[in-house]
């Protein structure tokens, strides 16, 4: 099986930035512990102009999808959790929905993957199998990336959605 991490395209132009967390923010936010705080939605501030683009997918500061791919992706994975996320500019009173994809977390690192001297990511390889969820996160990541198999990605490159884009993951060898 082939698997793909899910990215922002950056040919889109003017596309809206959200504000950005704290890495133990992003922790909160991407856990799959639940807190009182699980059905209030997270709010995020953005500036827009008359040009802003808002995609259909945003990588940062967390997974952000927009509510027709949501749906999608719900047939597809049914049973996946979401949070909500109101991308909000205050200063033209816009609002717009996005939601945050919270995958299954899985243990599936290869020894072959690289890694910075922060511990942060430089290369990853996955390790050899199928692995059991279409749409997941990596343990042992401390970025927020969310993964999918190539079933999901053709389903989703099949669409006019802006902004998505899928980079191939390395997967190792069965000799590992």
């Amino acid at each position: 099986m082939r698997y793909f991490r899910l990215m922002t395209d950056e040919r889109v132009q003017h596309r809206v930035e959200p504000a950005s967390l704290s890495p133990l923010q992003i922790e909160s936010i991407m856990s799959d512990h639940r807190s009182q705080t699980e059905d209030s939605p997270l709010f995020l501030t953005v500036h827009t102009d008359s040009q802003t683009v808002f995609p259909d997918f945003l990588e940062f500061p967390v997974p952000l999808v927009s509510d027709p791919m949501k749906e999608l992706l719900e047939k597809v994975v049914p049973g996946l959790e979401w949070k909500a996320a109101i991308l909000t500019d205050f200063q033209r009173a816009r609002q717009e929905v996005y939601w945050v994809p919270r995958p299954p977390r899985l243990d599936c690192l290869s020894s072959q993957t690289e890694w910075h001297p922060n511990h942060t990511l430089k290369h990853l390889v996955l390790q050899y199998g199928n692995i059991e969820s279409p749409i997941f996160r990596i343990a042992g990541l401390m970025e927020p990336y969310v993964y999918i198999d190539l079933a999901v990605a053709e389903c989703l490159l099949r669409r006019p959605f802006i902004g998505v884009r899928v980079q191939r993951v390395e997967m190792a060898t069965k000799e590992e």
